[in-house]
């Protein structure tokens, strides 16, 4: 083989394990998404994962279901922003869909 093919295959290797790499960081990252008013907390996994919810009891002193289900979305929102924007950096653009 040429010196150029050789480049490009140490290349190809040194890029791909850099992918797994990345991909190991984020499956051992955790991010976290609060909702504006701080009463709903989603924590998720750096490749999309949701992994907890977590409700602060006041909630339900109002009993309002919108406001709840909003700030669930605003949470949800907040952390998939985050997981994207990490796996952004670990391994360039990228989007992450929770699940």
């Amino acid at each position: 083989m040429q010196p150029e093919v050789h480049q490009f295959l140490d290349h190809a290797r040194a890029f791909e394990q850099q992918m797994r790499d990345a991909q190991t960081d984020l499956e051992k990252a955790v991010v976290t998404g609060r909702s504006h008013d701080r009463t709903v907390t989603v924590l998720a996994g750096g490749l999309g994962k949701v992994l907890a919810v977590r409700v602060n009891p006041s909630v339900f002193d109002d009993r309002d279901a919108q406001a709840l289900q909003n700030a669930i979305t605003e949470a949800i929102r907040a952390a998939a922003d985050k997981a994207s924007k990490l796996a952004e950096q670990k391994m360039g653009p990228i989007e992450v869909t929770l699940h």
